[in-house]
């Protein structure tokens, strides 16, 4: 979350502590919710999309806007308000319209990590944020656990492991057809869905019966594969296996070199 923090921009340490509690007593709450960029993670707008009622094409269209990042990957922004304060389209009155589904970025804040490689954090301290004038105290553990952070984490790592892939540390960049390849895999869930169950995808490849299932009833476990088809077609890498073994064989020893 980018957001202008006055003068203090703290640095913590993973066993550092803060003080800070929002709530609707605050005559300051919801003012931060506006003229914000949000970049959504495919889990981000799996659990938004879900809580809207929508399907993921339908929440993409209506409250995102796509972006393309110098590397050919697909970045997504929750799209605000065309008000005068820019307003996220999901804040209201009494708070967050999703609040349970909110995404990464608002659980976290006022938190936001010093860097991808980097455990610390950097806490952006607005001066106009009553928040932290509010006795409660927290542990960042502690902050993690209470908003809810560790699904996030986890479906968050698996998307990391493609975005931060040694393919592009080598200085290569998708080409506009893998870009969409991987916007679709990742965030265009009910899209790749329909590519899974109408071809006849599950015909070519090696998927155990359970999985496929799994695949068809869980959104989580249709993202995990939505990952897992990624890195076979972006990296050549050994997540998927074809059902004509001879084939396969050739296809897994040409990855070889």
């Amino acid at each position: 979350m980018n957001e202008e923090y006055g003068e203090k921009r703290l640095m913590l340490s993973p066993e550092g502590e803060f003080k800070f509690l929002c709530h609707n007593e605050l005559s300051c709450f919801n003012v931060c919710c506006a003229d914000v960029n949000i970049f959504l993670t495919p889990y981000d707008v799996l659990r938004m999309k879900k809580a809207m009622g929508l399907s993921s094409g339908e929440f993409l269209k209506d409250y995102t806007i796509p972006l393309l990042g110098d590397e050919g990957l697909p970045l997504v922004v929750l799209k605000m308000r065309e008000d005068e304060n820019k307003q996220c389209p999901f804040v209201t009155p009494c708070g967050c319209e999703i609040y349970e589904d909110r995404p990464w970025a608002c659980r976290m804040y006022p938190l936001f990590p010093a860097s991808s490689e980097k455990e610390e954090f950097l806490m952006g301290k607005k001066l106009s944020c009553l928040g932290f004038k509010e006795e409660k105290q927290w542990t960042i553990d502690e902050w993690k656990k209470a908003q809810g952070i560790e699904i996030y984490d986890i479906m968050n790592e698996s998307y990391k492991e493609i975005t931060h892939h040694d393919y592009f540390l080598k200085a290569n960049k998708l080409d506009p057809g893998r870009s969409k390849l991987l916007y679709t895999a990742c965030y265009d869930l009910d899209e790749f869905k329909k590519f899974l169950f109408e071809t006849r995808f599950f015909d070519i490849y090696d998927v155990e019966r359970e999985i496929i299932e799994r695949v068809k009833e869980d959104g989580e476990e249709l993202l995990s594969f939505g990952y897992r088809w990624v890195r076979f077609n972006l990296f050549g890498e050994d997540t998927l296996r074809l059902k004509d073994k001879v084939f396969d064989k050739v296809l897994q020893a040409k990855r070889k070199f």
